[in-house]
């Protein structure tokens, strides 16, 4: 089965300007990513061997220095769809400004041989994708290892990569255990324990939500 993670993920990466470390070990991310770029580069050389009337001109002023004529039936469709088109156009642009929801999810990138086991191996690598105000704390047997937030950075901070409109935590899988990835949906002091069990009570007390995942590295 082959991987479309490129169309729903790495073209985000590729139009902020992002890395994407999935890709680089990815056969078929590397083809898609190469099949877009192709497309692109083929673009502007549409048309380019197609060459004009050169009495254009020339017909454009006929025709206003002509009688003028009653619009024909057809120049009336083509108005309406031309008004059609621009609306398209017009709300296709709103709907690209707008903020995107960013759903809080945790992927496992594997990094060696295909395995029949899904279960992460030392060496893969963690791929966290967050809200622009979120805070992603990851613990490795309760025990914090990389902090993501607004305002504070601690760890590997190489791994946290802040856009516009969401973050991607990247973490690399060096130790066997069992790892907690906690999504904190708003932005939150970090308690000076730094232990899983201390800091999810904190975020109980607090009322914080937040989204819980675990995963089991061998």
């Amino acid at each position: 089965m082959s991987c479309e993670r490129y169309w729903r993920d790495g073209i985000v990466l590729v139009e902020r300007g992002l890395g994407d470390p999935h890709r680089d070990g990815c056969e078929d991310c590397a083809r898609a990513h190469a099949s877009r770029q192709e497309l692109i580069d083929a673009l502007p050389l549409i048309g380019a061997d197609v060459t004009g009337d050169p009495f254009w001109q020339a017909k454009v002023w006929q025709v206003i220095d002509g009688p003028a004529r009653a619009p024909r039936r057809w120049q009336w469709q083509l108005a309406g769809a031309l008004a059609a088109v621009s609306a398209i156009v017009l709300w296709i642009g709103l709907d690209r400004t707008r903020p995107r929801d960013v759903r809080p999810r945790v992927e496992v990138v594997e990094t060696g041989p295909q395995r029949r086991s899904g279960a992460p191996h030392v060496g893969d690598q963690l791929h966290v994708f967050a809200g622009e105000t979120a805070d992603v704390w990851i613990y490795r047997n309760g025990r914090l290892v990389l902090q993501c937030g607004a305002h504070q950075v601690s760890g590997d901070s190489a791994g946290c990569v802040r856009a516009p409109e969401h973050m991607v935590v990247d973490h690399v899988l060096k130790l066997p255990g069992e790892y907690r990835v906690i999504i904190i949906l708003a932005p939150f002091a970090l308690p000076s324990s730094r232990k899983l069990d201390d800091d999810l009570a904190a975020l109980v007390s607090a009322g914080v939500r937040y989204v819980d995942e675990r995963r089991s590295v061998y």
